[in-house]
């Protein structure tokens, strides 16, 4: 099986100087920056030139319930017409959904020196927020298909910030599904529901070939942070907390390509396809570079 696994086009957040956990400036779930929306439309070209070739097999697509993962996904969808893109709670950014800076500290918005002066102020804990609902979630993408677990949000308030060894273990569980769906049984659609169910016979008529394969490709719209985690569990790298020393960073739009073989009595993943960023014009990329590195996507564990 081949998953193909795109970063979010650049938010709002990503625009921020220092876009760390510690920035009392984020936004718990912030829109797209307008690089971000021309990221998202030349990924719909991609999808779209590509579908019927290097994209053919693709059945499934997962989504963050992050609000620039759904515009994202909405973008490729626009490109695949999978008729079969789904909210997958799981596969959100390191951290979680919470207002303000974990503690503290961070810098502002590029060429703002007011914005920079008040965004290193300190400030009190963050506060957990819900995330977006069901109902939320549709207005955003209105094909997405949102499990019943979330209709009512999904991220825990009390909770506050994720940790690192949380992150890990959520990736973990990530993984597992992907060899599971490799494997063809099932992964996410081994826990529809009724609701789910019923918009599934709704995006039937959508999907672009009939007899389609048990399993077939997929595509993940996540994070830079998260799929940073989720390729070292992937490919083996031990798990490890504090400054790292090897980072998979991820541009705005970029697309990375890997194939699980489960044909062997040991899963064996590799990286065919690494950062594909071809499809964004050059004055448009953001994001990715080891160079300038915030220290959040260093020191945050494995991301």
């Amino acid at each position: 099986m081949r998953v193909f696994i795109v970063r979010h086009a650049q938010s709002e957040n990503n625009a921020l100087l220092s876009p760390n956990l510690d920035n009392p400036s984020r936004q718990s779930d912030p829109s797209l920056t307008k690089k971000g929306w021309t990221q998202c439309a030349n990924l719909t070209k991609c999808f779209t030139t590509e579908a019927n070739e290097r994209y053919k097999n693709v059945n499934e697509m997962w989504t963050s319930p992050m609000k620039r993962c759904l515009l994202t996904a909405k973008a490729v969808e626009d490109g695949l017409r999978t008729g079969n893109a789904r909210v997958n709670g799981e596969i959100f950014e390191h951290g979680g959904c919470f207002e303000g800076g974990r503690g503290g500290g961070g810098g502002g918005k590029g060429g703002d020196a007011k914005t920079s002066a008040n965004e290193n102020k300190t400030t009190a804990a963050a506060t957990g927020r819900p995330g977006m609902g069901r109902d939320e979630m549709k207005q955003v993408f209105p094909d997405v298909i949102v499990p019943e677990a979330l209709k009512n949000g999904w991220w825990d308030t009390k909770r506050g910030v994720e940790t690192v060894p949380e992150a890990q273990a959520r990736a973990e569980r990530v993984a597992e599904s992907l060899w599971k769906r490799a494997r063809g049984s099932g992964g996410l659609k081994e826990k529809v529901d009724e609701v789910e169910k019923e918009e599934e016979a709704q995006q039937a008529k959508k999907r672009k070939v009939d007899d389609e394969p048990e399993v077939g490709d997929l595509v993940i719209v996540s994070h830079g942070m998260f799929t940073d985690i989720l390729l070292k569990i992937l490919v083996g790298v031990p798990k490890s907390t504090g400054r790292q020393m090897g980072l998979f960073c991820s541009q705005n739009a970029g697309i990375h390509a890997i194939d699980l073989d489960v044909a062997t009595e040991e899963n064996i993943c590799g990286l065919v396809q690494f950062n594909d960023v071809r499809h964004i014009p050059e004055e448009a990329r953001t994001g990715g570079s080891v160079f300038g590195l915030d220290e959040c996507y260093v020191s945050e564990g494995s991301a």
